[in-house]
């Protein structure tokens, strides 16, 4: 695997060769909607490029990733987008008229033995409920709700939106204007109960600096198929490695002095920086069970938990991925502390632009070590990341983040250190120096040095 900090994708250059697929669509932006929660993406036409002649083209798939531009990616379009545009926004859906079966009352009737009072509770099948246009925002106001018994609107008592529990209102109130009590819903057995509300399918993150990065894969029909006879299993799609990402923090594309300064960073790190690797925390994906039994913790995730890592989330970070930051400058003490005696070193670092980091996230070094990483700094140019830089401090033993797993440690060896000598592997042996000469490094920029 390259490292994440030597990939230099440049959405112009596209694949000359015959391909059988379509190339993805080029000048891919996203820029923000001015609102909470909403990203506006736009693209020209790949019908335009002259490699994408051989194909019919149906239109673009958009996949999104949260935290990592190397994926995990989730498609978000359920078919190919014939437009230029996409806007994407957290998903508020309208539940009309949903029928309340028998499983979804939570109290039908007396509360309690031995009470007149009756009491009709239901849950929805959805939950939270959520106010309209907001990011999650529970919404308790009954007026937002509708719920109908046999037809006729039934006033409500109370929501909990947080469950989706709704109470109808059974109380005869006197009116007014009548000078008589109103009547109250009728519900037995036979009633039919409706409701419409409104809940939360999916909550797009734009506060708390998150990170959300697309890709935009082109999809067509081979030109020598008809399209009268042809199907769904003959569509062709770019593959997704081949698409360019965008993400929030991509505010101008990259011009090729610029690049080369990127290009020329990343020289000076690959002679004297130090290959590390990089998790990425999670902010998204399947929660863990640690957050629903930690009733103590208000639903806060388990800090020490072996599945999600105190994340809240299974897994709890992404990764590793191979990256080269600025060599160690700083000074190592042992500590005492309330806690027992602990190892300080901290100093600050510097990086390409890939990957993306964000604050907690860690890293783990050559030696083992593994490292938490503070605020990131993005010095840009017109609004182009050209490097990141943080501060990373030294993590106990003890900590959470040392049961993250290497997976096939083997396979992860850092690729800046050449292996024992194997048959026919590669290593710093010159055939033409004698060995009683010859002197032999452990790494590839030391072998280009002195040979």
């Amino acid at each position: 695997m390259p490292y994440a900090t030597d990939r230099d994708r440049n959405p112009t250059q596209q694949e000359l060769e015959e391909a059988p697929w379509p190339v993805a669509p080029l000048n891919l932006f996203l820029t923000s909607g001015y609102m909470p929660g909403v990203y506006d993406l736009s693209w020209d036409s790949p019908t335009h490029l002259s490699h994408n002649s051989r194909f019919w083209i149906c239109g673009v798939n958009i996949y999104r990733s949260i935290d990592s531009e190397f994926g995990p990616y989730d498609r978000i379009t359920d078919f190919p987008v014939g437009s230029i545009f996409w806007r994407d926004q957290t998903d508020n859906v309208v539940v009309l008229d949903e029928t309340v079966e028998d499983d979804q009352w939570v109290i039908r009737g007396p509360c309690s033995a031995g009470m007149e009072d009756e009491r009709y509770v239901f849950r929805t099948r959805k939950c939270p409920i959520s106010q309209p246009g907001s990011q999650v925002v529970p919404d308790a106001r009954p007026e937002s709700v509708q719920v109908t018994v046999n037809g006729e609107a039934a006033p409500l008592l109370a929501v909990i939106p947080e469950t989706g529990e709704i109470e109808i209102d059974t109380i005869r109130y006197a009116n007014t204007v009548t000078q008589k009590l109103d009547d109250a819903p009728l519900i037995d057995d036979n009633a039919e109960i409706k409701v419409s509300y409104r809940y939360n399918r999916f909550v797009l993150r734009t506060n708390l600096d998150h990170r959300t990065f697309y890709r935009v894969t082109t999809v067509g029909i081979p030109a020598i198929l008809p399209l009268d006879k042809a199907g769904p299993q003959d569509l062709v799609e770019t593959p997704l490695e081949r698409a360019a990402f965008t993400s929030s923090k991509e505010i101008e594309k990259i011009d090729w002095i610029w690049r080369e300064g990127v290009r020329r960073n990343r020289w000076i790190l690959s002679q004297g920086g130090e290959r590390v690797k990089v998790f990425i925390r999670k902010t998204a994906g399947v929660p863990c069970l640690c957050r629903e039994r930690a009733e103590a913790t208000h639903k806060q995730p388990v800090s020490d938990c072996d599945v999600c890592y105190g994340t809240g989330f299974v897994g709890g970070y992404e990764g590793p991925y191979d990256v080269v930051i600025a060599p160690d400058d700083a000074e190592r003490r042992v500590a005492q502390r309330d806690t027992g005696r602990t190892l300080e070193h901290s100093y600050e670092v510097w990086t390409g632009p890939s990957p993306m980091l964000s604050q907690r996230d860690f890293l783990v070094k050559i030696n083992g070590e593994r490292y938490s990483i503070g605020p990131v700094r993005f010095p840009t140019n017109r609004g182009m990341v050209l490097q990141q830089h943080f501060s990373i401090g030294h993590l106990d033993e003890g900590d959470i983040r040392f049961k993250v797993p290497m997976d096939q440690p083997r396979g992860l060896v850092v690729t800046q250190v050449i292996p024992p000598q194997q048959a026919g592997s590669s290593t710093t042996d010159k055939p033409a120096i004698s060995d009683e000469r010859e002197l032999r490094g452990r790494t590839v920029t030391w072998e280009n040095i002195v040979y």
